[in-house]
């Protein structure tokens, strides 16, 4: 008897910033907040010149998304991420964020994040996978091609809160193809 185990990674894409919508949180340079979010930042916060900064809650930008363009035969889950952080001695934050369409108008969630301490680097916020969009039916197309992500400072104790990089990760399963089906014979 022969046990082979193995697991089956899932194809993924990052659909990053790509056009602004609107902005409570300051900017670092520049006047486009989509391109100070839409790469990452590995180093401190108080290195970093690429990223947007919040002094209240509330404080939110909301950014358009890329379209979803890969060959798929079914979109599996959709999940967003958020590097932020504050480096205010004894200070926290949390982050809400809100995974929207431009056209037609609908909010597929709104998730908040468990309260984050202050520390020296950025923290990777990962959100909920979604499986469904917000009216619980599969993600389509149409869905991820209109996404608008809105990131808050749902609660800051003081400080600065800054964004580097927020993206949504899209898992999809590929189309098979015949030309790709493997063969097992005598």
């Amino acid at each position: 008897i022969c046990n082979i185990g193995f697991s089956v990674l899932m194809p993924t894409v990052n659909l990053l910033p790509n056009g602004d919508v609107s902005t409570d949180w300051a900017l670092s340079t520049g006047s486009d907040v989509y391109a100070l979010v839409d790469d990452d930042h590995t180093g401190n916060i108080a290195t970093d010149s690429s990223y947007v900064s919040a002094t209240s809650a509330g404080d939110t930008f909301v950014v358009d998304l890329q379209d979803f363009t890969e060959a798929h035969s079914s979109i599996d889950g959709v999940q967003v991420v958020v590097k932020a952080g504050n480096n205010g001695r004894g200070r926290t934050f949390k982050i809400r964020t809100v995974l929207s369409n431009a056209s037609p108008a609908a909010v597929h969630y709104t998730e908040d994040s468990a309260t984050q301490t202050a520390s020296i680097g950025y923290k990777t916020i990962t959100f909920t996978n979604r499986t469904a969009s917000g009216d619980g039916d599969a993600w389509t197309n149409t869905d991820l091609n209109n996404l608008r992500l809105s990131v808050e400072a749902e609660a800051h104790s003081g400080g600065t809160t800054r964004c580097t990089y927020c993206y949504v990760i899209v898992t999809y399963t590929e189309p098979v193809s015949a030309d790709n089906s493997i063969f097992f014979g005598t």
